[in-house]
């Protein structure tokens, strides 16, 4: 069985798979790429989370949050150079998984599997029954109450065109 996902979804001639790679070792949590994710893909606004939980205001990834910078606090080490907790960032978005339970159990193929072997919604197709929601175990897909579709990370599916040697 190949663990190629666009060579099983029937893309026979096509670009190498891609992902996010984030260095956590220099990211200071500013969040700028939860915000030039929403601005890019017109992600509609989510409104702030006072959740109680540091900084991370966000909280987790949604319908309406398709990158999420976790603030991690954890306590300081004995010789660190900030007493009492020190924080840890994250970020997460969705995992484009090989085997992806959402588009497995999608019954309207508003979910498919690009030529890059990323999972998209197709907006125009997706009737909002939201099996998908509870289908994906890292709790990425959600619906949005405004349009009561379903909504994910696309991977910026409209960039990756453009990439050299794609």
């Amino acid at each position: 069985m190949s663990i190629d996902p666009a060579a099983r979804a029937g893309y026979r001639d096509h670009p190498a798979r891609v992902g996010f790679f984030t260095d956590t070792s220099v990211c200071i949590g500013c969040k700028a790429c939860e915000v030039a994710c929403k601005e890019w893909n017109a992600v509609p606004e989510d409104g702030l989370s006072l959740s109680g939980m540091s900084y991370d205001n966000t909280v987790g990834l949604g319908a309406s949050t398709w990158r999420h910078v976790a603030f991690i606090e954890q306590p300081a080490h004995p010789g660190d150079a900030a007493e009492g907790l020190r924080w840890l960032m994250s970020s997460d978005v969705c995992k484009h998984c090989t085997e992806a339970a959402c588009l497995d159990v999608c019954p309207t193929g508003a979910l498919f599997r690009t030529e890059f072997g990323t999972v998209v919604v197709q907006d125009d197709v997706c009737n909002g029954c939201g099996y998908c929601v509870p289908a994906c175990p890292f709790g990425v897909i959600a619906r949005r109450e405004q349009d009561g579709q379903a909504h994910k990370c696309t991977l910026c599916y409209d960039r990756l065109g453009a990439m050299p040697g794609s």
